[in-house]
């Protein structure tokens, strides 16, 4: 009997679905919620026994965070969060994401915490600052509460920005296990009982899962892409100079094409981000205040406003605190000399142009040498220029005689006026 059931848990651990293994490595942003809930989706529909998601991010956006939280807590299969590998942490928001998991695991050498909320916007006052924190603290709260762990340090890491080690986290009752590596944690849970979001208690399979890497699509890949502001503020850059260039040079077409393409796909990039959009409408007012000095001769002053708004809306245009969502100044200033360059530089060729004489048509004759055909006067006369014989008059009242050399001062009505050399 004992080796017939020995034969029959070997048949249905060969025939059992293996487990996803998600992996977040980058901040927490719109890619990153749609990747773990793709991947929950998938789980469920393979009939994986539980999802495991990988953490190591320093944080991300709230909204995000709690979309993901949220569907984990609403996932029909287990959701594992494993902090690792050794190094890794789960800081400010990976903490939340950590504490609403089913089962929470912390590889060695790992830490967790600093979960107060630093993304409030720099002209978020203290009154409002405190709500923020309050709310989050109360999330925390909630989600420790719900899945039977340390509610008071959970709290605390909100609070008061505290952060701890694995062994530390594992005696408080902060995560439920520790696990060196994926295959160490495929044993460990094994069995594993851990309370639903509902109350009832359940249990993982007895048999250790197989893991199989659940990889991020392109679609995820995009999404994450184009959620870091810079990407977004350099496409929306670009973007302005290619319409920039349509507009001085028209019937170009595909500067405008692109110019149109990346601004649109640069707003779609920023809705997603917390965004200040007075700081938006400053950047394009500059970048409209650039092309108007194209057209109207201010002597700089619309350009050196457009630049002057261009880096005032950088550096105010991400209404976060958050490092892995503010713009580097290491972007913004070479982006702004770029456009104070292409203004005064395609300025200074306008206005040379315009002092250039013409090099075709009736105008390009004024400055040139005639011979003197007929005696000029004022009245009339005729010269010799570019193999063709002219009309002419004399800009004096002293005839010009035949055979003296004359230069072209003007032309008016087929009629040149000359002066003696």
């Amino acid at each position: 009997m004992k080796l017939l059931i020995s034969i029959l848990l070997l048949a249905s651990t060969a025939m059992a679905a293996p487990a996803l293994w998600l992996t977040v490595s980058d901040s927490i942003n719109p890619g990153t919620a749609d990747y773990i809930e793709s991947g929950i989706k998938e789980g469920e529909k393979s009939g994986a026994p539980y999802v495991l998601i990988q953490m190591d991010t320093s944080g991300g956006l709230l909204n995000t965070t709690r979309q993901i939280v949220q569907a984990m807590l609403n996932s029909p299969i287990p959701v594992v969060v494993w902090v690792g590998p050794q190094g890794a942490h789960a800081g400010s928001a990976g903490a939340l994401i950590t504490f609403a998991a089913d089962v929470a695991v912390m590889a060695p050498g790992t830490n967790i915490g600093a979960a107060h909320p630093v993304g409030l916007g720099e002209k978020t006052d203290k009154v409002m600052a405190d709500k923020i924190a309050n709310d989050v603290a109360a999330f925390a709260e909630s989600l420790a509460k719900t899945k039977g762990r340390n509610t008071d340090w959970a709290i605390k890491a909100v609070r008061s920005s505290s952060s701890i080690i694995a062994e530390e986290a594992l005696k408080m009752g902060v995560i439920d296990l520790m696990a060196l590596d994926a295959a160490d944690l495929s044993k460990r849970v094994a069995g594993f009982q851990f309370k639903t979001s509902k109350g009832a208690l359940k249990r993982l399979p007895e048999a250790p899962a197989e893991l199989i890497a659940y990889k991020p699509t392109i679609k995820h890949k995009v999404v994450s892409f184009f959620a870091d502001p810079n990407i977004a503020y350099l496409i929306l850059t670009i973007g302005g100079l290619c319409i920039w260039i349509e507009l001085t040079h028209p019937g170009i077409i595909f500067p405008g094409v692109l110019g149109a393409f990346c601004i649109i796909l640069s707003l779609v990039s920023f809705q997603a981000l917390p965004i200040d959009y007075g700081a938006l409408a400053l950047i394009l007012l500059g970048m409209i205040l650039l092309i108007i000095e194209m057209f109207v001769p201010s002597f700089g002053v619309l350009g050196i406003g457009g630049i002057v708004a261009f880096i005032f809306g950088s550096l105010y245009l991400m209404d976060t605190n958050l490092p892995e969502f503010r713009l580097s100044l290491a972007l913004i200033l070479p982006m702004a000399a770029l456009l104070a360059t292409t203004a005064f530089g395609l300025g200074l060729l306008v206005v040379r142009s315009r002092r250039l004489k013409a090099l075709s048509g009736l105008e390009a004759m004024i400055g040139e040498f005639a011979e003197v055909r007929e005696p000029v006067s004022a009245q009339s006369g005729k010269v010799f220029v570019a193999g063709e014989l002219w009309s002419a008059i004399s800009e004096s009242e002293e005839e010009i005689p035949k055979g003296a050399p004359v230069r072209i001062k003007a032309i008016h009505k087929m009629v040149l006026t000359v002066c003696k050399t």
